[in-house]
């Protein structure tokens, strides 16, 4: 048996021991419920003083779903599905301090916290819902660095965007 044969008869061995139901083993099928194909995202309220993170968040979720997940961003009127969610906290975080000048902060963290919620719009009914999510972005504000504070929120509304669509996966 030559080479290309071999990989070929393995290949299809794999493949055909690739199940349908994740709970099974190994799986071909989605991991986001493939019952919707549509979801509106409303911007995210914001009970903070910090404006510009619910515009952040809402753009980084509509990027992140499209690229990760089967779902096609629309306006709420032609979705099947709405992913809504509230800014519930923002806060900065030093985390060490300039050693030359004690009054400066190192390293500091813009951590933000939400609640959020995605529903079925023809029943009604809640699909994920969750509460006090927390994510981090880390900013160097000091020298030599001099990392400015917007750079600490792109970081901290990329991961929630991120971790929120992974929550979106089906509970296997």
């Amino acid at each position: 048996m030559n080479r290309i044969t071999f990989i070929l008869v393995i290949a299809s061995a794999l493949l055909a021991s690739c199940s349908d139901d994740p709970r099974q083993g190994w799986s071909t099928k989605s991991v986001y419920p493939t019952q919707y194909a549509t979801v509106a995202v409303n911007t995210f309220e914001n009970e903070t003083h910090y404006r510009q993170i619910g515009f952040l968040l809402t753009k980084a979720l509509v990027t992140t779903i499209e690229s990760r997940t089967p779902y096609k961003v629309t306006n709420e009127m032609n979705a099947e599905t709405l992913l809504t969610g509230r800014i519930v906290n923002v806060e900065l975080t030093s985390l060490s301090q300039n050693r030359s000048s004690s009054s400066l902060d190192e390293e500091v963290v813009v951590g933000v916290t939400i609640d959020f919620n995605w529903t079925n719009l023809e029943t009604d009914r809640t699909i994920v819902e969750r509460m006090n999510f927390e994510g981090g972005g880390l900013f160097v504000p000091t020298t030599p660095s001099g990392e400015i504070i917007e750079l600490g929120e792109f970081e901290v509304v990329q991961q929630l965007a991120t971790d929120v669509v992974d929550e979106l996966q089906s509970a296997w």
